[in-house]
Formats: C-alpha cells, sequence, structure tokens
C-alpha cells in the first residue's frame, strides 16, 4: 500500500473497521497521524462497514457483544470495558446511566458525583461533576465555528420537568437553557440519540385521555418537539414500552398493550430524508410462555432478518440483581443467549466504534 496515492489509501482506510484500525495505527507514523485527524474521524464514521454491535452496561463495565443471526442464534463478547475513577481507590467506575452518540458514551456515578465522556475503543475520557441530580443525554451539533463535530450534555433536573441544563464540552462551560414543557419526560432511560436529537417518551397528562407521544431535543437549536407514536391514544396502559434506534438511521419502538403477550415492533422512515416521521410495523411476536417482558427492557431489531433481541432484567426488592439477553424471532422461537448478575438497568444499543475524539 506504500506505493499507492495517499488519497487512495486514505478511501480504504476509512472503510476498515474501526476494531481493526486500532491495530493499524501502529503501521507507521503516516496511519497514525492520520487517524488522529478529525477530518479522518468524520469520514471513517460515514463510510466504514457497520458491525451489528450492542453494547451492555454491565455492573461497573460495559460489554461489547456481536449478534448472529443465523443457524442458531447467538452473541459473542468482543470486550469488556471498564473506566477508572482518578484520584479514587475505585478499580473501575459503577455506572448508573450511560448515553451513547458517535461511538462515545456518557457515564453517570452519582455516589461520587462523576460525569465521564469516555471512548472505550481509544481509552480516551473526559470528567466533570455534575451540576444536578436528573437524567442526562449526550448529543451532537455541527459548530460553525470549529467547522466541525462538537459535543453537549443536557441535564433534565430530577423534581423539576422544566428545568434544563447544557454543558459544552468545547468551552467545558455549564449554563441553564430557557425551554418551558407542558408535557413530562419518562426518565426510565437516556434516551436514544439519532442525527443530531436525542429521543425520550414523554405524556400529557392535561390531555382528555393520557396518551404517550415521543419528543426530540435537538443539540443545534435547543429546542424540543413531539412526534406521534404508531401506539399514539392508547394511554399509559401497556405492559412494556421501548425505544431503539436502527442502523443509525431509523427509530424503533417495541409496544405491548396490557393484557395480551401480542408485542409489535415498529420502525420510522429515514429521519434524515423527511420532515415528516411515518411508522411501518415491520414484526409481531408472542412471546409468552417462554418469556414474559414487564416493565422497562431494552431491544434491537433486525428488520431484514426479522430478529428481535431483548434484555430483561428480574428485580428482587426493586433492584436490579440479574439480566437477560434473548434473541426472538417471527416463529416466536425465544433463544436465551445470555445472562448474568447486574447492578444496573438493562441497556441494549445498536453501537458503531468510532475513532471520534474529545475535546479535553
Amino acid at each position: 500500500m506504500s506505493d499507492l496515492p495517499k488519497d487512495l489509501v486514505e478511501e480504504i482506510l476509512c472503510r476498515v473497521p474501526v476494531t481493526s484500525l486500532s491495530q493499524l495505527r501502529y503501521t507507521c507514523k503516516g496511519w497514525n497521524s492520520l487517524f488522529n485527524k478529525r477530518r479522518f474521524t468524520r469520514k471513517h464514521l460515514e463510510k466504514a462497514a457497520k458491525q451489528f454491535l450492542i453494547i451492555m452496561s454491565k455492573q461497573n463495565r460495559v460489554c461489547l457483544m456481536s449478534v448472529n443471526f443465523y443457524g442458531v442464534p447467538s452473541v459473542e463478547i468482543k470486550g469488556e470495558y471498564g473506566v477508572t475513577v482518578p484520584q479514587t481507590s475505585l478499580d473501575d467506575l459503577e455506572i448508573f446511566q450511560v448515553s451513547h452518540c458517535d461511538g462515545l458514551l456518557l457515564c453517570i456515578n452519582y455516589e461520587y458525583n462523576r460525569i465521564v465522556v469516555w471512548n472505550p475503543c481509544t481509552g480516551e475520557t473526559k470528567w466533570f461533576q455534575p451540576r444536578k441530580i436528573g437524567f442526562y443525554a449526550l448529543g451532537s451539533y455541527q459548530d460553525t465555528k470549529y467547522g466541525d463535530n462538537s459535543y453537549k450534555v443536557l441535564c433534565c433536573c430530577a423534581g423539576d420537568n422544566n428545568e434544563f441544563e447544557i454543558y459544552e464540552i468545547n468551552s467545558n462551560l455549564w449554563r441553564t437553557l430557557d425551554a418551558t414543557l407542558d408535557y413530562e419526560l419518562k426518565n426510565e432511560d437516556s434516551g436514544m440519540f439519532l442525527k443530531g436529537k436525542t429521543y425520550w417518551f414523554a405524556s400529557d397528562e392535561n390531555e382528555e385521555q393520557l396518551g404517550l407521544f415521543l419528543v426530540s431535543f435537538d443539540y443545534t437549536t435547543e429546542r424540543f418537539e413531539r412526534l406521534l407514536l404508531p401506539c399514539q391514544g392508547q394511554g399509559h396502559y401497556h405492559n412494556s414500552l421501548s425505544l431503539s434506534v436502527v442502523r443509525e438511521e431509523k427509530l424503533s419502538v417495541l409496544f405491548q398493550q396490557v393484557g395480551t403477550s401480542r408485542t409489535e415492533i415498529w420502525v420510522t422512515n429515514k429521519i434524515d430524508e423527511t420532515k415528516v416521521v411515518s411508522w411501518s410495523k415491520v414484526l409481531t411476536v408472542d412471546l409468552t410462555p417462554e418469556l414474559c417482558i414487564k416493565g422497562l427492557i431494552s431491544f434491537l431489531v433486525d428488520e431484514e432478518r426479522k430478529f428481535i433481541v431483548l434484555c430483561n432484567v428480574i428485580l428482587r426488592s426493586g433492584v436490579p440483581m440479574k439480566q437477560f439477553v434473548y434473541i426472538v424471532g417471527e416463529d416466536n422461537k425465544v433463544n436465551q443467549v445470555y445472562s448474568g448478575f447486574t447492578s444496573s438497568l438493562p441497556l441494549l444499543f445498536d453501537y458503531v466504534p468510532s475513532l471520534t475524539q474529545i475535546q479535553l
């Protein structure tokens, strides 16, 4: 490859999975320098082969897995990662809450009053302290000043649904967001980031019929916006409701109405192709008697192969004890592919490893 033009070498390397790039970094000084350029990082995020990987919170670590849908469905653990808290006696930070964007993870630990933005693939971290207790989300936006992707952290303060804080990674500053909402965001999870926005479930108790819908937050305009759900108008009466992202292109929702084992998976059109979000049902499964899901769960869907990956947690006195990962197909066959003890809530991401750098 040393005989090829530099621009052709770059076009080849930007299509290589980041798990291989971390090893290729040591090939020569030129490649190492190329991988450190933010321009290459952006190009790699756009063109690299997308790997169906999931990242699962597991006590004080995150677990990276690949999913095999062929033959007997299975998962393979690709690695477990922990982040060490500086200036403490802890080996690894216990993770209470996780948000992700562009291969970066935002991990929250309230016990030690710590927040870290972390790239598990490069090991790079940025630490700062939360201003208030609440739920947090990480998102990116196009910074016109720097001409590149930059990152913000949004905090929805506990006990006040109309009080929000913004932390800008570039300036290292917190500020209060001027926003007033007439509905309640659901903080069972930290939201799902897609195409410059984070999405949550929300409800409006002022309506005649209690209803759920989606709310997005745009990190560029710093505004909230409502979106309809496919199960609009069915109120709060459901066994399970969960949100996911499909291949960094679409939103997906899992909906199981109360009193039935019928579980539906709905997927949007590609979010960046139109201003109007539409939904289509891609899969319906019956999860009993093999699997009964209740409350907060996490899931991923493969539209082409008609499979879903479910993560469910057994609670004891309200405390998460053990989590299970299942693969379920349209034939309703349930395959348990993982089980393990946990101290955190169920959490699955369609995760794309990246070389994204953190502004220190």
